[in-house]
């Protein structure tokens, strides 16, 4: 008897049903999945808050390359000027369009951020949308005005090229100033980020406007405004690395930039 209880205790152990493959992965696989997404999710938000760092860091380079390979003095020549005077080119070029690169890239994360935060808070608007997408357009077409006015050089010897030249660097000081005023009219209408934070995304982009106007009106006179101009806009977008240290929306930013908007609505109901 005692020979028949144990014989049936282990055949109780058994499963009543065949494990099937799919059941099998579920249960000896599924810590390797976890990691995995883990991993993939912890890869990505670094990404995130590095891309801006290193987007500001691209811009601030061609600055540092500028000033010292020329052993020139900020107060006694301007930006474009150096950027003629830089030989070779491609080096300024191959910079300045990587370090643009992730400024779009940034700067469309950060519209979708603010979309997501007044879609949760149930607080969008179509005002706050298109204020939204006019100030991401504007810093976009911005860093492209600045590949324009380094692409072509403000002392050629083709009127077309200095036109070219004074047209992107309208774009770049102009739309670069918009989107500074716009996007803090925006922060401030977020209430996850603490004081601090807000307090120093609005003083960067005034500084910048300011140094912008005072370089407009003086031009030559005040040549070095107009480089803390530049640098004050790029470090503005550099510092969104602490929105997107406290606000995570990286399921929203990766579903859009890999084009699965989809299955986010899915996932979302």
């Amino acid at each position: 008897m005692a020979f028949l209880s144990k014989s049936n205790q282990q055949k109780r152990k058994d499963p009543l049903l065949p494990q099937t493959k799919a059941h099998a992965d579920a249960t000896t696989g599924g810590s390797d999945i976890k990691a995995t997404t883990e991993k993939c999710g912890t890869c990505g938000r670094l990404t995130l808050l590095l891309l801006p760092i290193f987007g500001c860091s691209m811009i601030l380079s061609v600055l540092y390359l500028l000033v010292f390979r020329l052993d020139i003095k900020v107060s006694n020549s301007t930006v474009s000027a150096a950027l003629a005077d830089y030989e070779p080119t491609y080096e300024i070029l191959l910079l300045l369009c990587t370090g643009a690169f992730a400024m779009f890239v940034v700067t469309a994360a950060r519209n979708i951020q603010i979309n997501v935060y007044h879609r949760r808070q149930k607080s969008s608007s179509t005002c706050q949308q298109l204020v939204n997408f006019v100030a991401a357009l504007a810093n976009i077409v911005a860093y492209f005005g600045f590949i324009i006015l380094a692409a072509y050089p403000i002392d050629s010897e083709v009127a077309r090229e200095r036109k070219l030249h004074l047209v992107g660097a309208y774009l770049y000081f102009g739309l670069s100033g918009v989107y500074g005023l716009l996007h803090t009219f925006l922060l401030w209408k977020q209430r996850q980020y603490p004081l601090f934070a807000k307090l120093l995304l609005t003083v960067v982009p005034v500084m910048m406007v300011v140094c912008s106007i005072v370089f407009a009106v003086n031009q030559e006179e005040a040549c070095e405004y107009e480089w803390f101009a530049v640098a004050l806009a790029a470090l503005f977008v550099g510092l969104f690395f602490i929105l997107f240290l406290v606000d995570r929306v990286d399921d929203e930013l990766q579903d859009f930039f890999c084009c699965k908007r989809q299955r986010s609505t899915k996932t979302v109901r």
